[in-house]
């Protein structure tokens, strides 16, 4: 019950208040004292809700007689809990998902009354598992995908706007589909074969690494990383494979100075730390004390010296001086990481979007002067919008001449180069965490 009890704990404080999510799950694991293995099953659980809250509402309608019973968050969310396990948990028994739920309910006086209520419905769920409802063909197309695959309808038509509906639905179903974990080791200190030899057990290391310089490895299983010692020892980060890219972007060479704009969590600055040697120094900023928290914790354990964290706002960086290179791994919409959180589906919106490019645009026009002649700046974010990505740097590139667009070579993959030149790794094409980046050279003062 500890398992059900927290899942629901973390989505009725969603219903309530959506800021804050990761904090929300860490208090709640602990108010709980689950061990690993319950933790992992209320990630499953909380995190296949929000993947498929839209498609579960709309079948739970069709079973619930009394248009009421939808009004009342709580018994909503005890439904999707047991709905998703019936329908998505092959291991956990119909019958101990349907208990579970109705002893859910009994535990507080709002859902008490309606025990029998839940029991009726998610035992006519599973006698028609095999033909639950279906959007209708008279449905527009938007919306049948909308409530197929789980996504905000004002999505759904951006992204058929912008990709077609071939490209959508693969973008769709990839984004409801658990996302790969991926270790990335260290270039030095631990031989690529040692690591290998003592990742094997928990990491695909057949054919070695993936990604740039070939340092990525994916968890064969999910672990939490304070389970894994290589990681408690420093020997690797958890980063995605696409974050590695934009690093590649930016080629870093021994004695780099380089400022990392946003930098929480702090991988990218790690693996910068690591290109540009003892001779060179990353700066590492960010705006808000919690994430800053994170870089300095991620620096700390994989033991750097070169890394100098720094609180601070890119739109008014307390210092003077230049950089060799910058990075501004800008705050965006998240749009290309929606597999990996599922609940920013349900959060966003498209003036979320607009505000996004406000900020973007005042981020870039800010740090562009701390980069020395010939030097670069390498725009990045993780969302598949037009208006965040290569409208933002059409625009950028109009305000400041002094800046050109650059192509990347190698070793960046050119699978990953679209025909302007842009870094542009997409969830449905590549199977991966979606980013976007571009590389600006600044030619003159």
């Amino acid at each position: 019950m500890k398992v059900r009890r927290c899942a629901l704990a973390i989505l009725e404080h969603f219903d309530r208040d959506s800021s804050g999510f990761d904090a929300v799950i860490e208090r709640e694991f602990f108010l709980y004292k689950l061990d690993h293995r319950d933790k992992r099953l209320v990630f499953e659980i909380v995190y296949g809700v929000m993947r498929h809250k839209l498609y579960l509402d709309y079948s739970l309608r069709h079973f619930l007689h009394e248009k009421r019973f939808e009004k009342k968050s709580r018994l909503m969310n005890i439904l999707r809990i047991g709905m998703y396990q019936i329908v998505y948990l092959s291991k956990i028994p119909d019958y101990a998902a349907v208990n579970e739920s109705v002893q859910l309910a009994k535990t507080k006086k709002t859902t008490r009354h309606l025990a029998g209520v839940i029991n009726a419905v998610l035992r006519k769920i599973i006698a028609q598992k095999k033909r639950l409802p279906k959007p209708s063909s008279a449905d527009q197309l938007p919306e049948r995908l909308s409530i197929t695959y789980s996504h905000p309808l004002w999505l759904v038509k951006r992204w058929l706007n912008h990709f077609g509906l071939s490209n959508t639905k693969k973008l769709l179903e990839f984004n409801n589909t658990r996302p790969g974990i991926y270790l990335r080791r260290r270039i030095k200190g631990l031989s690529r074969q040692q690591f290998e030899t003592e990742a094997s057990a928990i990491c695909d290391v057949s054919g070695g690494g993936s990604g740039y310089k070939n340092l990525y490895y994916r968890l064969k299983k999910s672990l939490f990383p304070d389970q894994i010692g290589l990681f408690r020892e420093g020997w690797c980060t958890v980063q995605a494979e696409s974050s590695g890219w934009v690093v590649a972007l930016l080629d870093i060479k021994k004695g780099d100075k380089v400022l990392d704009v946003c930098a929480a969590p702090g991988g990218k600055a790690t693996l910068i730390a690591e290109l540009c040697g003892n001779t060179g120094a990353v700066c590492a900023g960010d705006i808000r004390f919690n994430r800053m928290l994170k870089v300095q914790e991620t620096v700390t354990r994989m033991g750097f010296a070169n890394v100098f964290p720094i609180l601070s706002d890119g739109r008014n960086l307390p210092f003077t001086g230049s950089f060799d290179k910058v990075l501004l791994d800008a705050p965006c919409s998240g749009t290309g990481v929606m597999h990996r959180h599922p609940e920013a589906r349900w959060l966003k919106s498209e003036r979320d979007i607009q505000q996004c490019t406000v900020l973007q645009a005042e981020l870039l026009d800010r740090v562009a002067p701390f980069i020395v002649p010939q030097g670069v700046l390498v725009y990045a974010t993780c969302s598949l919008e037009p208006e965040e990505n290569q409208l933002q740097i059409e625009d950028f590139l109009r305000k400041q001449p002094n800046f050109i667009l650059e192509k990347p070579y190698d070793p960046v993959k050119e699978t990953f180069i679209d025909d302007n030149g842009y870094l542009f790794i997409t969830p449905h094409e590549h199977a991966g965490d979606g980013m976007f980046a571009a590389r600006l050279k600044k030619i003159r003062d």
